[in-house]
Parts: C-alpha cells; sequence; structure tokens
C-alpha cells in the first residue's frame, strides 16, 4: 500500500489525481491484504486439523 501511495506521489507531480483515488487505492489493498491473511490462516487450520486427526489415528497407548 505504501509503495503504490508513494508512486500516486510521483505521478501527481505532471498529473492531477483525486483524493478519493488515492484512498480507494490504500483501502483496496489493505482490504485486499487482511482478506489474503484469513485466507491463508484458514488454510493452515485446515491443514493443521487434518495433520492432526491423522496423527491420532497412529498413536498407540503403552497400556501403563
Amino acid at each position: 500500500a505504501i509503495g503504490a501511495l508513494a508512486v500516486i506521489l510521483m505521478v501527481t507531480i505532471q498529473y492531477e489525481i483525486n483524493e478519493i483515488i488515492t484512498g480507494l487505492v490504500g483501502v483496496i489493498l489493505i482490504g485486499w491484504s487482511f482478506w489474503s491473511s484469513v485466507r491463508r490462516n484458514k488454510a493452515l487450520a485446515a491443514a493443521e486439523g487434518k495433520a492432526a486427526g491423522s496423527d491420532e489415528k497412529t498413536e498407540v497407548s503403552s497400556g501403563v
């Protein structure tokens, strides 16, 4: 988001860019990052749940 805003700042030297566009770019990039993080966390939790489930099946009790 910071890189995109820096590019927009450099473009505004030559061209007029509305503040709404600048704000929307930041909001979109931050929202996309948040969504990506939520998806990754869900995928990791699902993979961890599957791994834990397979560990339980192979676990052997010592009988003590």
